[in-house]
Order: C-alpha cells, then structure tokens, then sequence
C-alpha cells in the first residue's frame, strides 16, 4: 500500500460519508487499540492498561462514531457491526497499514470482533477484552433479568456509577450515542468471524467481569486462548492494568514471532 499517512500524531479517516478521528503514537508494529463504550481513543491511552503496555508499539487509538472527535450521526444504520468495521479499516487505510494487532475492549471487543469478521486480512493479532462475543450485551442482560441492554439502560447504570464517563455527552451528541450503543446487539455473524480468524485471538476478562466465564466458554470452544485476570469489567484496566498489559503484550510477543502459527497461541491461561 502506498497511501501517504497525514501529519504524525492525529488525524481524520472517512468512511462512508464519516470522518473517525485517531491518534497515533510511538514506533513499531501498530497496534490498533479500540476503546469501550463512552469512552475515546484518547482516554484509553490514558489508563494504567495502555500506560504500561504502548511503550515501543506503535499505537492508533480511534474515536469510534459517536464519541470522541468522530461523527456522530442520528442515523441507526451508520453503526451496525460491518460499518464500524469499515470505520477501523478507514482508519489503517489512511495511515498506510497492512496489518495491524487489534486490541480492543467491552464495545472495542465487539467492533474487533467485527473487523476479524469482515476485514480478517488486516489483523495480525486479535485480543478482545471485557466481552462476550458470542452472547455481546446479552450475557449481562440474562443476570439483570433483562431482555437485552439498551442505550437508555446502560446510560443510567454508568450515570449512577461512574457518572464521570458520562459528563462529556450533550443533548444535540445524545442521539449517535444512543444509536451507537444499541448497535452493539449486532452480533450476527461475529462469533463464526472471530472462530475462523486466520490470525492468533485471544480472549481476555478480569475473573469477577460479568462476561469472564461465557469468554472463557467462547474460547475453550472454538480453541483460542484465554486469559483470566484480576479484577471486574472497570478495574482490569485501572488497578490491574499493568497485569493485564503484561499478559496481553505477552500473547501479541507470541503472536508476532517469526512463524508462529495461530494454533501456537491457543495456550493461554
């Protein structure tokens, strides 16, 4: 590919009549690190998880729609599961890269999954976290007696919880993010995807996560690795977040080196 990358450090991608906002920082293999819901791609470089694990990689952070500096359209059919992987694969476009490791969590695991789905020839190395990608935002749902898990209902829950992740979202913004939330139910087709992915997948959740044990079902399953790590779905990346650095830099160490094969890292713990 011999696309020219914009000015080092940040910039736009469109995709599909969107502009996704990214960051791009450091050297080495990029690694494309995709972040959860209410989130952006600047405050997950901004975790203990990203702090200890970003240093010699490359990392490009987006801004998935809706969030960040990204578009934030009302339309519903601007975020199913094949365009937010469109969104990802704009993003390696305009930087100039082939392959990159993927690194995504809880809402980033969901459009990994996607980008492994759709896209499968852009992913070196697949690492989904805090998600369940067979079941997505159902899994919780069954515990909460829930039919499933809308925007209105995960809005709430994070208002009375972490109502700092929320304090950037306005009115005129509420509608992309509403739209984006509820897309994360688009799971047809994602777990075959991520199950038949020619490059090494990992699975990683902290053990008291509400998604650990149908992430480690998934894995076992479809024989990929799994880590199992400290902590629940918020603290796996905060007070655990070096850990769980360590583990998944170890899986794409593994997964990067020369003739590996994605059967050799179906070994994880």
């Amino acid at each position: 590919m011999t696309v020219q990358p914009p000015a080092a450090g940040e910039g736009h991608a469109e995709a599909g009549g969107q502009r996704i906002h990214y960051l791009d920082r450091g050297d080495g293999h990029p690694v494309l690190l995709i972040h959860g819901a209410f989130g952006s791609g600047a405050n997950f470089l901004d975790n203990a998880f990203t702090r200890a694990f970003a240093p010699g990689r490359r990392v490009i952070a987006p801004d998935s729609l809706a969030h960040g500096a990204s578009s934030a359209p009302r339309d519903p059919a601007c975020y199913g599961a094949r365009a937010r992987a469109g969104h990802l694969k704009a993003v390696l476009d305009r930087l100039g890269v082939e392959r990159a490791h993927v690194v995504g969590y809880s809402m980033g695991g969901w459009m990994a999954s996607a980008l492994a789905t759709f896209h499968p020839e852009r992913v070196a190395s697949l690492a989904i976290g805090g998600w369940d990608v067979a079941n997505g935002m159902y899994t919780p749902a069954a515990v909460w007696g829930l039919p499933e898990i809308t925007y209105e209902i995960l809005r709430d829950m994070v208002g009375r919880e972490r109502p700092d992740l929320i304090s950037w979202v306005t009115p005129e913004g509420e509608p992309g993010l509403a739209a984006a939330i509820n897309a994360m139910n688009d799971l047809a087709g994602l777990a075959e995807g991520v199950a038949r992915c020619p490059a090494p997948v990992a699975v990683w959740i902290g053990q008291d996560d509400l998604y650990h044990d149908a992430g480690r079902r998934f894995a076992e399953a479809n024989g990929l690795a799994f880590i199992s790590l400290p902590g629940d779905h918020m603290s796996v990346l905060d007070q655990h977040g070096a850990e769980s650095a360590r583990r998944v830099d170890a899986f794409i160490q593994q997964a990067a080196a020369p003739g590996v094969t994605p059967a050799a890292t179906r070994t994880g713990r």
